[in-house]
């Protein structure tokens, strides 16, 4: 697609209207129960909630930034929001709640000042990967704990710290309401069940006001006293909205230190989700267009300063609300200002119905997004990448529960820290049996920690190869305390030159941060056309299979000869029966073909690649895996198979998708339509759907002997990118050989009928 013709922010993007009102309205209803829930669960009257959305919507769309991300109160900063209530009101909530906005106040202006000093990158690049994910995944384990007690119709004072919450669990049990387990209960599962069935019909309306509706009308069923439902103030504007206590903060100077504490918690939190959602949201853009993270963190800031002042919560770019907008064809930031008239509605109109809503409810939805933060798959996922990230995980999340989050926090990196640092020092044995001296030791320790802080690039350099310009770049440890000065050095290379990363030898380590930075840079390139090669990582030895592993460069590291899998095995024979080169490893996918499946989900990866010449055509086969959302730790796997002629032979085929039943998601076909009928039979048009930029090209082709081999195809997923074919069985995970070869020669014989009638045709 043109770059002129992708929708843009501001008054132009008000001719997209339509679509982002539909969408507004769809996250409206999304967003009402989410804002009531995070306003519930951060110790805060349910009103805020709304409040912090509808000031959201109102500003966001004004300060740019990103283009589909929807923001707003998120669930990951409602612990935070607790605590520090606690901590300024002294365990009094409605206290504290006056001050916390003086904090979120002050956030606002050091994110102001974050983005007027373009540190949005720093403070996203500088924290290790793993200590991230870890930091959300305590904050869901603190979300559940915190709302066990609304589920079971306990309303006690919260406690300060998240070890007293769990030691008072046990009396929660002993004060058990049965109308509000048994609401809290069903509503628990609904949210799981609604949110995990592959019936459409039954998520057409999103599963949080689903739940909410249940849950209305169990408490009227169950003739729910008010206490235990949500409660709304008579009247919004005339005492309903709680102001800063700037007053408060200014006469006692005693409450600055533990001011300055929630406040450097707050933006550190806020900033991270902030730049970690909208590169997420990036990816599932239809239009892949790029946000731009210092801009955001200025719209976050000053969206925080106004929330405050009216008496709000911290606001962030939300995954869940920014996910629901593009599933409803939302293109612009306007959709938020749209959720917010249509939250405004809600909030004056429908007040009554919403003061309904039993609080087990709301934190049946609060407990299902928690879950998502820290469910056992998140520990499998961290796992599989090495044991050394395990470690970090671990001990930060047992740092955040025993601490607090900005603790916890500083744990995790210094466990980082720690790690790296082991891994780079010389073991004391060897001070011990006198093959280096204990200053050989200290002096090799003091450089280890320095260079992970220390610019890796040790020389940078301009080349012509085959008449264009390359960037070289000879570096050597990469972590993620020092990938700055790299980036710096990448953002001056100009567009059109290429660039090399050259790790040298005095490079003794490349960590998962930098990993996943690499495979960034190399996503980039492929998307802008660039040439991008890394050298020398072929020397240094990961820490586990999957590509962004750590890696480490020593040459007295015995390896051991690596021991093939039953299926890499079956996959080398298979590789040698069809005449193909064989390669094992795992590697991070690149879609240099720009495959509409190949963007989908997260996390693709690939390995057991076969590559070579076959029958004519030039071939790729190879086991794929990938997360897609909502469930974005289980892993789809298929064997896929990529083939085009290879004789050097002209031949521009149509771009197509054809799938089988909805198998696509809606923002990944921005660019096609839907052909209907295609003048195949109707078992054909029942079955599957076929997707293209020009509709009517496509069903002149898909006749004759094309036709007959789409009908015996049906169920597989068939797709032409840059005149390349990708086939694959969406119901089948790793294929056998026998189904591999299959599937090959389904592919040539398919390819060989459609370049004969694009022949005819033309």
């Amino acid at each position: 697609m043109k770059p002129e013709e992708k929708p843009r922010n501001g008054v132009p993007g008000l001719r997209h209207w339509r679509y982002d009102l539909l969408a507004g309205l769809q996250v409206a209803l999304v967003s009402l129960p989410l804002s009531l829930g995070i306003a519930v669960a951060s110790g805060a009257p349910p009103v805020t909630g709304l409040i912090s959305s509808i000031i959201a919507g109102l500003v966001f769309p004004f300060l740019g930034g990103a283009y589909v991300t929807i923001s707003g109160p998120a669930a990951g900063l409602a612990p935070a929001l607790l605590a520090g209530m606690l901590l300024l009101g002294d365990g009094d909530l409605a206290a504290g709640y006056p001050l916390v906005l003086v904090a979120i106040f002050l956030t606002g202006v050091v994110m102001i000042l974050l983005s007027w000093l373009r540190a949005g990158k720093l403070v996203a690049m500088f924290l290790p990967v793993t200590v991230v994910e870890a930091m959300l995944a305590a904050i869901g384990i603190m979300i559940i704990i915190k709302q066990i007690p609304a589920l079971l119709g306990d309303f006690a004072s919260p406690a300060k710290s998240m070890l007293v919450s769990i030691a008072r669990l046990p009396e929660s049990l002993q004060r058990v309401e049965a109308d509000v387990l048994v609401i809290g209960t069903l509503c628990l599962f609904l949210m799981f069940y609604l949110n995990r069935t592959r019936r459409a019909w039954m998520r057409r309306i999103p599963p949080p006001l689903s739940v909410c509706a249940v849950g209305i009308l169990l408490g009227y069923l169950f003739g729910l006293d008010a206490a235990y439902l949500i409660a709304m103030p008579d009247k919004i504007l005339d005492g309903g909205i709680t102001l800063p206590a700037f007053d408060v903060v200014l006469s006692k100077p005693d409450l600055w230190v533990s001011i300055i504490v929630v406040v450097i918690t707050l933006t550190l939190i806020d900033s991270i989700e902030s730049l970690a959602t909208i590169s997420a949201v990036d990816k599932i853009d239809p239009y892949r267009r790029k946000s731009r993270p210092n801009v955001t963190l200025r719209a976050m800031g000053v969206s925080n300063l106004f929330s405050s002042l009216a008496g709000g919560l911290t606001i962030i770019p939300g995954g869940i609300k920014s996910r629901a907008n593009i599933d409803a064809g939302g293109r612009t930031l306007w959709a938020n200002f749209f959720n917010a008239m249509f939250l405004i509605v809600f909030l004056f109109f429908a007040k009554e119905l919403i003061s309904r809503i039993p609080l087990a409810a709301i934190g049946a939805v609060i407990v299902y997004v928690g879950w998502r933060l820290c469910e056992v798959k998140v520990f499998s996922k961290v796992a599989s990448i090495g044991r050394d990230q395990l470690l970090v995980f671990l001990i930060t999340i047992l740092a955040v529960l025993a601490t607090d989050l900005l603790m916890g926090i500083l744990t995790g990196v210094a466990a980082q820290l720690v790690i790296h640092a082991y891994l780079l020092t010389p073991s004391i044995r060897m001070v011990l049996t006198g093959r280096i001296s204990a200053r050989q030791f200290f002096l090799t320790a003091a450089r280890a920690m320095a260079d992970m802080f220390r610019s890796p690039v040790i020389q940078a350099k301009e080349l012509e190869e085959q008449g264009h310009r390359q960037m070289h770049f000879s570096l050597t440890s990469l972590t993620g305390f020092n990938l700055l000065p790299l980036d710096r050095a990448l953002a001056r290379v100009p567009p059109q030159a290429g660039i090399t990363l050259a790790l040298s030898e005095s490079g003794h380590i490349v960590d998962r941060t930098t990993m996943e930075y690499l495979h960034q840079l190399r996503e980039e390139s492929v998307q802008a056309d660039r040439p991008f090669r890394i050298e020398g990582l072929d020397h240094f030895h990961p820490f586990a299979s999957h590509p962004f592993a750590t890696r480490m460069q020593d040459m007295r590291l015995i390896r051991e000869q690596a021991r093939h899998t039953a299926r890499e095995g079956e996959m080398a024979q298979l590789a040698e029966h069809l005449g193909l080169k064989f390669a094992p490893e795992t590697v991070a996918t690149l879609n240099h073909h720009d495959f509409v499946y190949l963007r989908r989900g997260a996390n693709r990866q690939e390995c057991n690649v076969m590559t070579g010449a076959h029958h004519g055509f030039h071939v790729k086969i190879f086991d794929y895996n990938h997360t897609a959302a909502p469930e974005y730790y289980v892993e789809h796997r298929h064997t896929l198979v990529m083939l085009r002629h290879n004789d050097g032979r002209v031949m521009e085929l149509p771009s197509l998708a054809i799938t089988p039943g909805q198998y696509l998601e809606r923002y990944l076909l921005a660019e096609y339509r839907e052909a209907e009928g295609c003048g195949l039979d109707a078992r054909f048009r029942t079955a599957c759907r076929v997707y293209s930029e020009d509709t009517t090209h496509i069903r002149s082709l898909l006749q004759g002997e094309v036709a007959r081999e789409l009908l015996a195809n049906m169920g597989f997923y068939l797709e032409i990118r840059d005149s390349m074919l990708l086939a694959f069985h969406p119901d089948h995970e790793f294929e056998s050989p026998q189904a591999i070869e299959e599937l090959l020669d389904r592919a040539e014989r398919l390819m060989t009928h459609l370049e004969q009638a694009v022949a005819q045709s033309g």
